[in-house]
């Protein structure tokens, strides 16, 4: 019998339910639902499960996806050492071992594998996962995008009262029903890592994508959009360095294949989410440029 979980809904209509096997991890299990604003919620037939196990019942895998009624013989463990998350034809639950965390720091990073089906699922929709910070203007998203280190934070920092900056590091955006591109806020997990953050992210939440902003630094605020083509290719090197963490130790089939399918996707996204650069200087307002260049 599976204990309660913490639901996690997301706007392409995938709902999760995060849950274990093992009481050794409820605590672990516990925090991650409070670090994504997660809600307990009871197992039912509407969602997909990320049911968590410590390693040692890795011989009661198959019997409990039996169990689960979605059994099968074929088995696929994707490894990320950290966890590794099981696959079994047929079903649309994931079964993920790991040890119980011995420190703060593979407690977090457990908790950041976690989400591989989450983002899988995500990208197999049509999505991508993000290196970029969130940002809202009356409900519209903009992506702010650039490598670590480069001012995603800080730019998220200084915005003024009437835009909203929901997350500063990773972000997974998703194919609604409707074809529209949704963007969910996600943890800046390297913060808990290095600097004990007490912060939380209601992941759940989502604001429709209007543009990506590629930002640099300048002398002044400047936006030029970019053409699809180079669109498509940043916003592919955007989203892999997100991804990439979770493809260190596959083969090279499976590498090659995830990494083609973030670049059609990318190729895809570039056709309806206009890119731009976005030059900022260290006092500027570069907000206006987003808004003068979206027409806001």
């Amino acid at each position: 019998m599976l204990n309660t979980g913490y639901q996690l809904r997301l706007t392409n209509q995938q709902t999760w339910l995060i849950t274990s096997l093992s009481g050794t991890l409820d605590p672990w299990l516990k925090n991650a639902g409070t670090i994504m604003e997660l809600e307990a919620a009871e197992a039912n037939s509407t969602q997909h499960q990320i049911i968590c196990a410590t390693d040692d019942h890795q011989a009661d895998l198959r019997p409990q996806l039996k169990i689960l009624g979605k059994g099968s013989d074929e088995w696929a463990c994707h490894d990320m050492r950290t966890v590794k998350a099981w696959h079994c034809n047929g079903s649309d639950d994931t079964i993920c071992t790991l040890d119980p965390p011995e420190s703060d720091e593979i407690e977090i990073i457990a908790m950041w594998y976690l989400l591989y089906p989450v983002y899988q699922t995500g990208i197999d929709g049509g999505g991508l996962p993000f290196h970029a910070a969130l940002i809202e203007h009356e409900g519209k998203g903009v992506l702010l995008a650039a490598s670590g280190g480069t001012g995603k934070s800080t730019c998220s920092r200084r915005i003024p009262g009437q835009w909203n900056a929901l997350c500063d590091d990773e972000v997974l955006v998703v194919l609604d029903n409707e074809g529209n591109y949704q963007a969910h806020p996600f943890p800046t997990w390297s913060d808990y890592l290095w600097q004990r953050s007490e912060k939380t992210w209601n992941v759940q939440q989502s604001v429709p994508l209007h543009a990506v902003f590629f930002i640099y630094q300048s002398e002044e605020e400047i936006a030029e959009p970019l053409g699809q083509g180079q669109g498509a290719v940043m916003m592919n090197e955007a989203s892999v360095q997100t991804w990439r963490k979770y493809l260190r130790n596959v083969n090279d089939e499976f590498k090659r294949a995830s990494h083609s399918k973030v670049f059609n996707n990318a190729c895809t996204m570039a056709t309806t989410i206009p890119a731009y650069k976005l030059g900022v200087s260290l006092n500027g307002k570069f907000w206006e440029e987003i808004e003068r260049v979206l027409g806001w």
